[in-house]
């Protein structure tokens, strides 16, 4: 069997309680399909801060038997935005898992440049935080955007009717419009798609016991799904939003995908971050949009993985 290459990037809070896990539960899916190899991973800022993601990272790496994985730790802040906005719900976190973390092998720009060239044209970058190490890696070798398989991108929204900014962009505008109109093979997941699937709190709580990555996503999902409920975004249970990006790696076929021209907003400040559909432009980048996706099977493949 070839195995489907990957580097993720991500700003995995499974490990810091009250932290969205969804991070984690793509890890772990990712780590466990047989058709994929995660050769290189990267920490970044956004949903802990980089020193935290970058401490749940090497975590999970080595209780997934992927201790032998080269990590990057990435960008502290975005490229120009401030964070201040978001200081608040982080607050509301607790201590991060005390952990020993192993060397790095680089920064995780340096690294995204490393594995494309040393895997050329196979390198799938799934992201699944804010874009700035991807930026930062455009920034300092341009080749690397001819030479990468494709780029699957956690983030945006285009939900029409109520349009919001998603967290991701959201945390750093500039670098998401870097690389959205970078050249690369991008396909977008926005949040409108990822919200679509659902676990309950019953699907968490019948986690099998003994594997500690499954264990803690069992004992971390009631402190998120709380916080959800409490801002009134979901009800008995919660979404895995990266892990439904991760499952559009494995099997894009469960998903409807659309061509089209995308656009962040960086000048209104009261949107800054959000994502729009654009009218098609030979002079913009066409990316891949999904707009919708089968919602049993794509549920089923995740749930198969995290559970196994």
């Amino acid at each position: 069997m070839t195995k489907k290459l990957v580097y993720v990037d991500t700003d995995v809070g499974l490990g810091t309680p009250g932290a969205e896990m969804d991070d984690g539960a793509a890890l772990i899916f990712l780590l466990r399909h047989p058709e994929i190899e995660v050769v290189s991973a990267g920490s970044v800022f956004g949903n802990v801060p980089v020193q935290d993601a970058d401490s749940n990272l090497d975590r999970l790496l080595t209780w997934m038997n992927g201790e032998h994985i080269p990590r990057g730790p990435g960008a502290e802040t975005p490229l120009i935005e401030g964070t201040a906005w978001f200081a608040s719900w982080q607050s509301e976190y607790g201590r991060t898992l005390p952990w020993s973390t192993s060397p790095a092998a680089c920064l995780a720009a340096n690294l995204i440049i490393d594995t494309i060239h040393t895997y050329p044209k196979q390198i799938s970058i799934l992201a699944l935080g804010p874009l700035t190490n991807l930026a930062l890696a455009i920034r300092l070798d341009p080749s690397i955007i001819a030479l990468a398989r494709e780029v699957i991108v956690m983030g945006g929204s285009f939900n029409v009717q109520n349009p919001t900014p998603e967290f991701n962009v959201r945390c750093d505008p500039e670098a998401a419009q870097m690389v959205f109109s970078s050249g690369w093979d991008l396909h977008i997941l926005g949040l409108d798609i990822t919200r679509r699937i659902h676990f309950s709190r019953r699907d968490f709580f019948s986690l099998p016991n003994g594997h500690p990555a499954v264990d803690l996503l069992r004992t971390q999902a009631p402190g998120w799904i709380d916080r959800v409920e409490k801002m009134g975004w979901e009800q008995d249970g919660c979404s895995l939003h990266d892990a439904v990006a991760a499952a559009y790696l494995v099997d894009e076929t469960l998903f409807h995908i659309e061509q089209t021209n995308v656009e962040v907003e960086l000048v209104d400040q009261n949107l800054r971050g959000l994502t729009r559909f654009t009218a098609t432009s030979e002079t913009q980048q066409i990316v891949n949009v999904i707009t919708g996706l089968d919602i049993v099977k794509c549920r089923d493949l995740i749930w198969s993985h995290v559970k196994q």
